[in-house]
């Protein structure tokens, strides 16, 4: 029987607590648990979720953009921001060391690699050695779980190829369906697979990307059984560029089978935003992306692709203007730039956060919005849409310019009641600090909200909630 892992992909105050954030500890050996490997995103292997905010152009030891990550452990009712970690590439056991432009933690993705019980955590570093002009300018790094959470023992996964520029874009799934977690990123103009990443050293396998220009625009990694027959399929949002702007933007979709991916299936239009989930409640996954349109400020569209027993149907497109969609489509809206999928009323089918970081509010230009939209069995609806922003009735704060609420969207259940919580990120509030703005608990519509200074890492230009594990 083939076992079918959670997938995640590579598409964002309390009161100040007085802590030192967890180290990272070394280990010098590891004997793996005999345990049932845990579902991404939970460190710990608490049974709780737990919540990772990349902040790329954050500030380590001087060293602007050399980027961290900062983890809040799930508590009793939710995230515990008593309970955290902020790890960089200084921080004991994780490769290399941090420098000004590194980007560490600008794409994140968990998987439980090895097995163990306890999810790990992958994070790319997109600029490492750009800034130096280094051969080998890429990094990514698979950080291990333990029972204390992220425990300082670590990989650091290579193509052998210098150049390569991985690390920017991250994607999970098991596509030979052996019960092993295997990782997509993205490259120049490729993508790479590390099949079977568990505890030792992987080989990136690279696989080119079709581009008539010979370089491309975008290229996203979508990860999820669009099939249903227990193996991943990757979709990759791709576009070419020509002369330093987009063109035909497609999705390639790859299906899943004993022996691995197969021969692309060109699917057209597609932006470079992508999440996938069981929308319809029919076993298979369905993909979601945003417009191709990115020429000038954008109003923002979405399109929605039901998987099938061959693959990914024909698009649905919707925007603001879509009827029983909350607000109005704007230029600049960017309708669609943060995707996240999960169930939110608990009746098995997947919902769609969709954030608009450029949402005009009022005339508070940029404050942003997210919009939830509902799963139905024909697909995504429109009955009961929501539309959440800072001067929503019981949000916390006020909407304000360049806010950006809605930059990246996560939903995962962070509390234990069976049904998936928004979490929103807010990178422009108050400057580059950010804000990080979590709806637990639908049933009292609980929301906590999270400023650097509850995390410990104020004044480093966190922009929490510009990157979020999904």
């Amino acid at each position: 029987m083939r076992v079918r892992l959670a997938v995640i992909t590579s598409v964002r105050t309390a009161a100040v607590v007085m802590l030192v954030p967890l180290s990272l500890t070394a280990t010098a050996s590891f004997s793996p648990a005999t345990a049932a490997a845990a579902p991404a995103g939970d460190f710990n292997g608490d049974g709780r979720r737990d919540v990772v905010i990349g902040s790329p152009n954050g500030t380590v030891d001087n060293q602007p953009a050399a980027g961290f990550v900062t983890v809040i452990y799930g508590g009793t009712s939710g995230p515990d921001a008593t309970n955290r970690q902020v790890i960089g590439q200084n921080s004991a056991g994780v490769p290399g060391g941090a420098e000004a432009d590194d980007l560490f933690g600008d794409a994140l993705a968990s998987a439980d690699f090895d097995a163990d019980g306890y999810a790990d955590l992958a994070v790319g570093a997109p600029g490492e050695g750009l800034r130096d002009d280094e051969p080998d300018n890429e990094r990514l790094s698979v950080l291990y779980g333990s029972d204390d959470g992220l425990s300082g023992r670590s990989l650091e996964l290579t193509t052998g190829v210098p150049g390569s520029s991985i690390g920017s874009r991250l994607a999970v799934g098991d596509f030979n369906g052996n019960g092993r977690p295997d990782l997509v990123t993205t490259g120049t103009s490729e993508f790479w697979t590390f099949t079977d990443v568990g505890a030792g050293q992987v080989t990136g396998r690279r696989t080119p990307l079709d581009s008539e220009t010979g370089s491309l625009y975008w290229s996203v990694p979508v990860a999820a059984d669009f099939t249903g027959d227990g193996y991943a399929d990757l979709a990759m949002l791709r576009a070419d560029d020509i002369d330093g702007l987009p063109s035909g933007a497609a999705v390639e979709l790859r299906l899943g089978s004993p022996s691995g991916l197969g021969s692309p299936r060109t699917l057209p239009g597609a932006g470079r935003v992508g999440a996938a989930g069981d929308i319809n409640g029919d076993g298979r996954a369905d993909l979601v992306t945003n417009g191709p349109g990115v020429e000038g400020p954008v109003p923002g569209e979405v399109f929605v692709r039901l998987g099938t027993a061959s693959g990914l149907g024909t698009a649905t497109r919707i925007d603001q203007d879509t009827a029983g969609v909350p607000g109005t489509q704007e230029s600049g809206d960017g309708f669609g730039d943060a995707l996240a999928l999960g169930d939110v009323n608990g009746d098995g089918k997947a919902d769609v956060a969709i954030g608009a970081p450029g949402e005009a509010i009022g005339t508070t230009a940029n404050a942003g919005a997210v919009t939830v939209l509902h799963g139905g069995t024909s697909g995504l609806t429109t009955a009961g849409a929501r539309q959440i922003s800072q001067n929503t009735s019981g949000v916390p704060g006020t909407s304000e310019t360049n806010d950006r609420f809605g930059s990246a969207v996560a939903l995962n259940n962070l509390n234990t009641d069976g049904r998936a919580d928004l979490t929103v990120g807010t990178p422009g509030e108050d400057g580059t600090e950010g804000r990080l703005y979590l709806f637990t608990n639908a049933a009292t519509a609980q929301i906590t909200t999270l400023a650097p200074a509850a995390l410990g890492v104020s004044g480093r230009n966190a922009q929490l909630g510009k990157v979020l594990l999904p």
